[in-house]
């Protein structure tokens, strides 16, 4: 699952392509829905388990997964298969705690920041990558369970 995931996660980073977006839009799996407010200047695309988010220059992309943690893997753990599936070779650990752990490093020459969570049987990791990493972070405050 974890394989999967990372490439999931991979692709959608490297896939900035998606269709108009709107103000609130709701994404992810039938057993963990949310919804993020997606600024005018962002593209948002539904993809397996969540969303993808690229700046419209192509500077920035977010993406969010959510999967089931049917392992019961904690968050450290599952960030750095993560972080390891999608090649980055270089990851540091940025933050940890019981249920959140973050790493910061590069994924094809990109600047990334890799956030996993783990919560009431599930994960949802979420990858910022591009230029400026704090504005483009700024998408994952909005993120609401639906």
């Amino acid at each position: 699952m974890k394989k999967i995931l990372a490439s999931l996660l991979f692709a959608a980073c490297l896939g900035f392509a998606g269709n108009a977006s709107a103000a609130v839009q709701e994404f992810g799996p039938d057993f963990a829905r949310f919804t993020v407010d997606v600024p005018a200047e962002w593209t948002a695309t539904a993809v397996e388990n969540g969303a993808q988010f690229v700046k419209n220059d192509k500077s920035c992309s977010v993406t969010v997964i959510v999967a089931k943690n049917e392992g019961g893997a904690n968050a450290e753990a599952i960030g750095k298969a993560v972080a390891e599936q999608a090649g980055m070779k270089d990851a540091k650990e940025v933050d940890k705690a019981d249920s959140s752990y973050t790493c910061l490093g590069t994924i094809g020459g990109v600047q990334t920041m890799i956030v996993t969570m783990v919560e009431d049987g599930k994960f949802v990791v979420s990858s910022v990558s591009g230029q400026d990493l704090k504005a483009s972070s700024a998408i994952l405050d909005t993120l609401k369970d639906k």
